[in-house]
């Protein structure tokens, strides 16, 4: 299966619509959905891939606090979307407030392998020094994985 990769700055509209990338929208089918992410982003996620998720809250205990308040997370606001004409997509206020996107912004659309994130371009900047500064971190981590 082919990998979500690379990110570019889009415009948000005055009614919240985004324009998907057509590299992205060729992979992601013509539903897809979009839900709350760590860290204050949204994530996307092809239909066979949300299946896939959804089939691993099916293995453990059925009522292990800490499942259900990752399966509230993600459910909770999560959207089945398909894109317009244009390529647009209208993101509900729920998740726009929670990942901080203002009508009449930038977004910052990335490929992240198996997902698609979205994030408000000041939040994903902001997230995006701190890496920088913690950079030897991500390198240990990358060692650690045999990367």
């Amino acid at each position: 299966m082919a990998k979500f990769q690379g990110g570019s700055y889009y415009a948000v509209d005055d009614k919240g619509r985004i324009v998907i990338p057509m590299r992205f929208r060729s992979m992601l089918g013509e539903r897809f959905i979009i839900t709350r992410g760590f860290g204050g982003c949204l994530f996307i996620f092809t239909n066979d891939q949300w299946q896939r998720l959804g089939d691993k809250f099916d293995d453990g205990a059925l009522f292990d606090p800490r499942k259900i308040r990752l399966q509230r997370f993600l459910y909770t606001n999560a959207a089945e979307v398909n894109p317009d004409s244009q390529g647009r997509v209208a993101i509900p206020q729920e998740l726009r407030d929670w990942a901080q996107i203002e009508p009449n912004s930038e977004v910052l659309i990335a490929g992240c392998a198996n997902w698609i994130e979205i994030w408000s371009r000041a939040r994903y900047e902001s997230i995006m020094q701190a890496e920088l500064e913690n950079g030897d971190e991500l390198m240990q981590l990358a060692v650690e994985m045999n990367i």
